[in-house]
C-alpha cells in the first residue's frame, strides 16, 4: 500500500463500514463482560446489534476472526490505561513509576476481569501478537524496560545468568522485535519479562478469588512483589 493510500480520506462507504465494525466490536465486548468469551457466538452478537449472522459475515469471516478483533481491542484499551499512568507518573521516581505501570495493569484487569481472561485464552496465537500488533502495549513494555533500566543502571547482571547465554540471546532478539532501548542489558529484559509474568500471575489469581479465600489483599501482595523487584533491579 502506498503512502497516499494510508493518508487519503476515507470514503463514505469506508467510514460506514468502520463505524459498523466498531459497533459490532463494542457490542461483543459487552457480551464478554456479561458472560465471558467462551459463550460468544455470531448469533448473540448479531442479536445485540440488530443484524443477522449472515450479515455479520460481511464484517467478520468467522467467530475466530471476531475474537481476534476483540483481543486486539482489549489489548489496546489495556495499553492505553497503562500509557496514561506512565504519563501521569513521568516526574516521579523510577520505583513510583514502576508501581504506576503495574498498578494500572492490575486496575484494568480487575475492572474488566472477563476481558482480561479473554486476552490470554480467546485468540489464536498466530493471529494476534499484542506486542507486535498493538502499539500501546508495546509502548507500555518499553516504559517498563526504561524504568527498570533507571533503577538498575544496566551496569551488571540482575538475574544470575551469564551474559551471552542462550536465554540472553533469545531476550535480545525479542527486545529488537519490539524496539526496546538498544542499550537495555539482558538482565533488564529478563527482569521486565519477570515483572510482567509475576503481575499477570498475581492478577489472574486475584480475579478468580484465590486470595480472598486466603484472607489476603491483592494490592498489598503486589506492593510486596514490587519491593522485591526494585531490590532485584538495584542489585544490578
Amino acid at each position: 500500500m502506498s503512502e497516499d493510500d494510508d493518508t487519503r480520506p476515507l470514503t463514505r462507504r469506508e467510514r460506514l463500514r468502520r463505524q459498523t465494525v466498531d459497533e459490532i466490536v463494542e457490542a461483543a465486548l459487552g457480551l464478554v463482560d456479561d458472560g465471558g468469551a467462551h459463550g460468544l457466538s455470531l448469533a448473540s452478537v448479531g442479536k445485540a446489534v440488530g443484524m443477522t449472522p449472515p450479515a455479520l459475515y460481511h464484517y467478520f469471516a468467522s467467530r475466530e476472526a471476531l475474537l481476534d478483533a476483540l483481543v486486539l481491542a482489549g489489548y489496546a484499551d489495556l495499553g492505553t490505561a497503562v500509557e496514561t499512568a506512565v504519563r501521569q507518573a513521568q516526574d516521579r521516581s523510577p520505583a513510583d513509576r514502576l508501581a504506576a505501570i503495574t498498578g494500572a495493569w492490575r486496575r484494568w484487569a480487575l475492572d474488566h476481569p472477563r476481558r482480561y481472561s479473554m486476552l490470554f485464552t480467546g485468540s489464536r496465537r498466530e493471529a494476534v501478537d499484542p506486542l507486535e500488533s498493538v502499539g500501546a502495549i508495546s509502548q507500555s513494555m518499553v516504559a517498563l524496560v526504561t524504568t527498570l533500566q533507571e533503577i538498575a543502571g544496566d551496569t551488571g547482571d540482575a538475574g544470575g545468568h551469564a551474559e551471552g547465554s542462550v536465554l540472553d540471546l533469545d531476550l535480545a532478539r525479542w527486545g529488537r522485535s519490539v524496539d526496546f532501548p538498544a542499550e537495555a542489558a539482558p538482565a533488564t529484559l529478563r527482569l521486565a519479562l519477570s515483572t510482567w509474568y509475576r503481575v499477570h500471575g498475581l492478577v489472574s489469581l486475584e480475579i478468580v478469588g484465590a486470595f480472598g479465600t486466603m484472607g489476603l489483599d491483592g494490592e498489598r501482595l503486589l506492593a510486596a512483589e514490587l519491593e522485591g523487584l526494585v531490590r532485584e533491579a538495584a542489585r544490578a
